[in-house]
């Protein structure tokens, strides 16, 4: 098929640039697909504009025709700049990988042409890096960037069509806590704390006080702030906070977080059970928060999970936490999803037995997870039809082993690894054929943050007598 003229000049160009910077062959060159999609209303208006304003550097010629970089094209396409008499692209020099490392607009593009940057923009290669561009500033993943990816990590289609996407969603999460249950916790745990009298609150009254709420761990991460709340709520206290929920506090070592005011025996009545929800949500969203980081850093993009190996009476406010933590809750309960675990099995007979007979109750409406020993469990588990296959106590290796495996028998499946998992070791189950990675180190052994409420002594201003 015959080049059409501006592919040829093109190729042409870049020969010639790379023949000046001495490259060692020409067949490394990158082809551009100048296909041009329609132009919106807004890309029209840009165009137009570009032909005013003109700031005429560094002219080229052409064809006998002088050509000057205009910087107005700069707030049409915000990717380009110019430097050293040749036009770059900060999204393409930034991937060369995936632009090409011989791309004009990679070592610099001398033809100073509005069309030249037109149809730049409309390549795919650079529509390609201008998505990772979008990936690393905002974590979103665009459909056009996944083939990119696939080649860059060696990622499978279906790491990408697994339903499951690791997200931080800046919602206000307060809104998943229906009020009555705050209201129902807050009464239980201040019943469960004073369930007779008070001798204490004899000694300081009920005169107006207020109390600072001060976080003694820094870099901790701001979790409870609903049930701490809703405790001061319940005594006709008000609580002012200073930080949103899910901010990181510190680095200070001291972080003046609320103010609490009421009266005084009230604020001390709910003193501590509000600190200690607090404390043990904030450290529950810290790990959480680091856990994140360690799989963005590693550039995995499965979903971290918690368990329900969670405190009696006290699961509400740890699922919560993993939330604002941004991880994935797992089931909140038995009935938020059926797992079938090893005791499940051997007391039914076979896995094949037991996701026929919980398909036979759950219907459509409730997934099923199979905790699976080997690769052949995991096999006859999503033969029998279900639809998590949980690959328990793993060493890493054979967890990538199995995991592709099954993967590539069950592509819909959902894998996941579980067991033995700490924050020290997560990294080395990271695959990108396993979907979740669930820890109950989240809640089992996390270390909880410092909150202290501190009464503020009243001012005692100086009498002063004034001689007659």
């Amino acid at each position: 098929m015959r080049m059409n003229s501006i592919q040829l000049n093109f190729r042409r160009q870049c020969q010639q640039d790379q023949e000046e910077a001495g490259s060692e062959s020409a067949s490394d060159l990158v082809d551009i697909d100048f296909a041009e999609p329609p132009a919106t209303q807004d890309e029209d208006s840009a165009s137009r504009s570009l032909n005013t304003g003109v700031a005429p550097t560094s002219p080229t010629t052409a064809g006998g025709k002088q050509y000057k970089y205009n910087a107005q094209w700069e707030k049409a396409f915000p990717w380009l700049y110019f430097e050293g008499n040749v036009m770059f692209c900060k999204y393409c020099k930034a991937e060369p990988q995936l632009a090409g490392k011989l791309s004009s607009f990679v070592v610099g593009n001398p033809h100073l042409k509005k069309d030249t940057v037109k149809k730049h923009n409309a390549s795919k290669k650079h529509i390609e890096c201008r998505d990772i561009h979008i990936i690393k500033s905002t974590n979103e993943y665009p459909v056009t960037v996944q083939s990119a990816l696939r080649r860059q990590n060696n990622f499978p289609a279906s790491h990408f069509t697994s339903p499951l996407k690791m997200t931080t969603p800046q919602y206000d999460l307060s809104h998943t806590l229906p009020p009555h249950t705050l209201t129902r916790l807050a009464r239980e745990w201040l019943a469960e704390d004073t369930p007779n009298f008070d001798p204490a609150g004899l000694c300081v009254g009920s005169h107006e006080v207020e109390a600072r709420l001060l976080c003694k761990t820094p870099c901790s991460v701001l979790a409870g702030r609903p049930f701490f709340t809703a405790v001061f709520t319940e005594l006709s206290c008000t609580v002012e906070w200073a930080h949103k929920e899910g901010a990181q506090l510190g680095p200070d070592a001291v972080t003046q977080t609320a103010v609490v005011r009421g009266p005084a025996r009230c604020v001390l009545l709910g003193e501590r059970p509000a600190l200690n929800c607090l404390a043990r949500a904030s450290g529950i969203a810290t790990r959480c928060s680091q856990l994140q980081s360690i799989v963005r850093e590693a550039g995995w993009h499965g979903h971290v999970a918690g368990t329900r190996k969670t405190t009696p009476g006290f699961r509400l406010v740890e699922k919560y936490a993993m939330l604002v933590g941004g991880v994935s809750m797992h089931r909140q309960d038995l009935s938020g999803m059926v797992m079938l675990k090893d005791n499940h099995i051997w007391a039914s007979g076979s896995i094949t037995q037991a996701v026929r007979d919980a398909r036979s109750v759950c219907g459509f409406s409730s997934k099923i997870e199979v905790e699976c020993g080997s690769r052949e469990e995991g096999s006859e588990a999503a033969t029998a039809g279900a639809d998590v296959v949980m690959l328990d106590n793993f060493k890493p290796q054979e967890l990538h082993v199995a995991a592709q495996l099954l993967k590539e028998e069950f592509p819909s499946v959902l894998i996941e690894a579980s067991g033995g998992v700490t924050p020290d070791s997560l990294p080395q189950y990271l695959s990108p054929h396993v979907d979740i990675i669930s820890l109950g180190c989240i809640t089992q052994g996390c270390p909880v943050a410092d909150f202290s409420l501190k009464v503020q002594k009243p001012v005692a201003f100086p009498i002063i007598f004034q001689s007659q």
